[in-house]
């Protein structure tokens, strides 16, 4: 007894509609929470909702002139969802706040 699927061109081009069409959807719509300070990735790396609550002494990436331009919303791996918050490939499933920072800071 065989159980081979036939895959036609129908399928496929109805599979990639739907992948598209829930890859467009804007995160927020979904329900995405808000990343908490608390949450131990956003601890190891040091995020914080407000750059300037960064323990510098910590993390010497974010002191001085250079340090202090840096925020998830100028960084590479950010995108914004609007509203001052956006998603971010580190901290997947969560939104984090544009001016806020984390090490994982990339510049564009």
């Amino acid at each position: 007894m065989s159980l081979k699927k036939e895959v036609t061109r129908r399928k496929i081009i109805a599979f990639s509609g739907a992948i598209i069409a829930t890859s467009a959807m804007p995160r927020i719509a979904l329900g995405v929470d808000k990343l908490s300070e608390d949450d131990p990735t956003a601890i190891a790396l040091g995020y914080k909702h407000d750059a300037n609550a960064v323990d510098t002494a910590r993390f010497p990436k974010r002191a001085g002139v250079e340090g202090s331009k840096q925020l998830c919303s100028n960084c590479k791996l950010y995108v914004d969802q609007g509203d001052g918050w956006g998603t971010c490939s580190i901290f997947q499933g969560k939104l984090v706040a544009g001016p806020g920072w984390c090490n994982a800071w990339i510049k564009i």
